[in-house]
């Protein structure tokens, strides 16, 4: 019994031995620390919440305070830690511009940027960049005071995205909706309104083109509003080239693998469809041929025939009557055709060699072209 009772003491004391050790390396753990990676907004006047972004905010149990100006600045009254990488407070009452810190057990890392503490003043616009663009657009506003900043307008509508960049400067994208008119930057201490107007470039619309219809090639002029500024014109999706245009038109050259469909017209403000469709066409090559007859005194006749049957190509159709002389041929009398492709001339009665010529002839507006062509020579004598 007395053996056994001094082998449960040697446990005993060798287990007070290990757990002794375990707690001192417990408790030489280091505790989290935290370190603030960036903030947002950049600046802000007492009372703006600001939003902060790091690391350690509650791996080590929730922050224990934020400091604005460094660990013996400010110690904001209202603020929290929704992640271990997210935290917000207000900037409380006597801080002043500096670092921030999210205070934990651990000896923490302040921001490397300082935060801006503005005054409550009021706000003032020097002047915007661009002074005219569409929706969707970022306009640059400078001034002063826009630490802050709770709204930022177009005339009457409010921007959803801005940014305030410095208490000089705010990034603001043109709202759905917005018209011309002066800009306005809301703060705490009242409302700054721009001295000059802002121009907000409407969309463009298509009310007509001419022609309707067209083989590539064809220039087309695209009539409409707010066409100022057109950066791209497409054929039923295909990229066409255009000319110079004014507020009301630009001229297009239907471009080569476009089909029937929407024309589309993009500027600035946006794209504008038109309502109907402009009809893409082919170019047709109708084969011709054309016969000389001679008879005395001199007279040339003949017929222009079509391959195809495709008749309008032998109608009204110019058809020279050459001789060969010196070495070339000279051109001795021209004449039409009538409807069913005849022609007739008187030619001075001289012997030699003769052709006729059926000159080529292009139909609605390039979609058809009826070939050239050159007959047989005929030798004449008196």
């Amino acid at each position: 019994m007395r053996f056994q009772n001094k082998h449960v003491s040697a446990r005993a004391t060798a287990l007070a031995l290990v757990l002794g050790v375990v707690g001192v390396l417990v408790t030489a753990l280091p505790a989290s620390a935290s370190s603030v990676s960036s903030f947002t907004p950049v600046c802000g006047v007492v009372g703006t919440t600001v939003t902060i972004t790091g690391t350690g905010f509650t791996s080590g149990g929730a922050p224990t305070g934020v400091t604005f100006n460094g660990g013996a600045g400010t110690a904001a009254v209202t603020f929290s830690a929704s992640s271990d990488t997210t935290a917000s407070a207000v900037v409380p009452a006597g801080a002043s511009t500096g670092t921030i810190t999210v205070e934990t057990a651990a000896a923490d890392t302040p921001s490397a940027a300082s935060f801006t503490v503005a005054p409550a003043a009021a706000a003032t616009i020097t002047s915007f960049l661009p002074v005219t663009a569409a929706v969707g657009a970022s306009v640059v506003i400078t001034g002063t005071n826009f630490c802050g900043t709770t709204a930022v307008r177009f005339n009457t509508t409010n921007a959803v995205t801005y940014t305030v960049n410095s208490s000089t400067q705010i990034t603001a994208t043109v709202p759905v909706g917005a018209t011309t008119g002066p800009l306005h930057v809301v703060t705490p201490s009242g409302t700054a309104d721009s001295a000059t107007s802002f121009t907000v470039i409407g969309g463009p619309t298509i009310t007509s083109f001419s022609p309707t219809s067209g083989n590539v090639g064809t220039s087309v002029v695209i009539t409409g509003t707010n066409l100022t500024g057109v950066t791209g014109v497409k054929f039923n999706g295909v990229t066409a080239t255009f000319s110079a245009n004014t507020a009301t038109s630009v001229t297009a050259v239907v471009p080569s693998g476009a089909t029937t469909g929407k024309i589309t017209v993009t500027t600035p403000g946006g794209t504008a469809t038109s309502a109907t469709d402009f009809t893409v066409t082919t170019v047709t090559k109708h084969g011709r041929s054309v016969n000389l007859n001679l008879k005395k005194h001199l007279i040339a006749s003949g017929t222009v025939t079509v391959a195809d049957g495709f008749n309008a190509c032998r109608a009204n159709v110019t058809v020279k009557i050459q001789r060969w002389k010196l070495g070339v041929w000279k051109t001795v009398g021209t004449d039409q055709t009538t409807g069913t492709g005849k022609y007739k001339k008187v030619l001075k009665d001289k012997t030699g060699k003769y052709r006729a010529i059926a000159k080529k002839k292009v139909l609605n507006v390039g979609d058809d072209i009826c070939k050239a062509d050159t007959s047989p020579t005929r030798r004449h004598h008196h």
